[in-house]
């Protein structure tokens, strides 16, 4: 993808953002989700928006773009996003965040990109090193407990050699963040 295409989408999902904390509550049209796979994301969440950027809302927005971004945009049917916000960590389901994937899965979804960081491992307690001489050395101070840094991931649904749709996870231990780009974005 090109960078110009990049930062393309990178400016619609950061408008996406920015409409998030600007509009109390959007209702979203029907999407690759069914509500009872939002509502159980949504049960703990102090704070949950959906917003829709519908085909007609697209097109409006790609008045102000050049030219050669239009086109791009004039083949999406929708962006949604969907937010949710924890007030403590580990309050969403991660059950819930299994049954969203495995639903990608089943609908033909492509699971292209998974990234997750490795967790750091605290050294355990008391435990001593030795120095350069084989002599012991005092024990490490203790380590702040290991804390998942997030997770994205990303899915493709492809029409025939086209990318006809891109899904975007976004979870960390105080959020879930899904967006999703419906509609042709081929060819790249």
């Amino acid at each position: 993808m090109s960078s110009r295409r990049v930062a393309l989408f990178a400016s619609v999902a950061v408008l996406g953002a920015a409409l998030l904390v600007s509009i109390p509550r959007a209702r979203a049209e029907a999407g690759p989700l069914t509500p009872q796979d939002l509502a159980l994301l949504g049960a703990n969440a102090m704070f949950h928006t959906d917003v829709t950027f519908n085909e007609s809302m697209l097109h409006a927005a790609s008045q102000t773009m050049p030219d050669e971004d239009r086109a791009i945009i004039a083949k999406l049917r929708s962006i949604t996003v969907h937010t949710f916000r924890y007030s403590a960590a580990g309050e969403y389901d991660p059950a819930a965040l299994a049954t969203i994937r495995a639903q990608f899965d089943e609908e033909g979804w492509n699971h292209m990109v998974v990234k997750q960081p490795r967790p750091q491992v605290a050294a355990a307690p008391g435990a001593a090193g030795t120095d350069p001489d084989g002599g012991p050395t005092a024990a490490p101070p203790p380590s702040p407990a290991p804390r998942d840094a997030g997770r994205t991931e990303v899915w493709v649904k492809m029409k025939q050699s086209n990318v006809d749709g891109i899904v975007l996870l976004v979870a960390n231990e105080r959020s879930v963040n899904l967006i999703v780009f419906d509609g042709m974005i081929s060819p790249l």
